[in-house]
């Protein structure tokens, strides 16, 4: 119990420091001097600006995921309250024809509807599980983006100061490069710590994928809606 006060604690002491990173005011730098650098000099500021411009649309595939992740849970949901009715429908049935007395073979086959109908909920039960973690993992995502973001703007601040510096352009005055440089390592280490979120998400999605599509393959010849297919764990691109 001890042992896990203290992984807690350590879990939002790190979550603490990561927000204070990202919320901290970045170090102003007067840019105005880079008119003043050549097209070699300007190449570092160049690159990070397009770095920049990757992330920002890196993050917009990372929301388009996200809402295909939750448009997908809401159609696992709805298949599963389906499979859940469809259960209760036999069952409804059997007890019909148990006051009918219905015969043996009309009996089997009812309890047959009933069995295929909980093989189904169990199915859908393990497919809902691994979609809700599939979002999971589309929001740590998300969240890894906007971390992306805010390090490379960091890191474009960095190019700036380090290329107007090595043009010993006045302006290169305007920031701290410790501040400049410590903003950047802090803002990469929060980074790091959301893609590790992220890739143990997205482990975890993987057993419960293999444990859906083994139950799933049970039933998978029985008659049922129409869905979508859902795509396995893998790495987004």
């Amino acid at each position: 119990m001890k042992a896990r006060i203290l992984a807690l604690l350590g879990t939002v002491l790190a979550a603490a420091a990561c927000s204070h990173a990202q919320n901290t005011a970045a170090p102003q730098v007067d840019d105005s001097g880079l008119a003043r650098l050549n097209e070699d000099q300007m190449q570092p500021v160049d690159d990070a600006r397009v770095e920049e411009g990757r992330a920002r649309d890196a993050l917009a595939r990372a929301k388009a995921n996200e809402a295909d992740a939750r448009a997908r849970l809401d159609v696992a949901v709805t298949e599963r309250s389906v499979a859940d009715a469809q259960l209760k429908r036999s069952q409804a049935e059997r007890d019909l024809l148990k006051k009918e007395y219905a015969n043996q073979e009309q009996m089997a086959k009812v309890e047959e509807d009933i069995r295929a109908s909980q093989e189904r909920i169990k199915a859908a039960d393990l497919k809902r599980q691994y979609l809700e973690r599939m979002t999971q993992v589309a929001q740590a995502e998300t969240r890894l983006a906007q971390a992306h973001i805010k390090t490379a703007e960091s890191m474009t601040e960095q190019a700036k100061l380090r290329a107007m510096r090595s043009a010993n352009v006045p302006e290169a005055g305007s920031a701290n490069t410790g501040q400049v440089d410590s903003r950047v390592a802090q803002l990469q280490r929060t980074e790091a710590d959301e893609r590790k979120r992220a890739a143990d998400l997205r482990a975890s999605a993987v057993d419960l994928y293999s444990r859906w599509q083994e139950t799933d393959s049970r039933v998978r010849l029985l008659a049922r809606p129409e869905s979508l297919p859902i795509p396995p764990p893998t790495e987004p691109r």
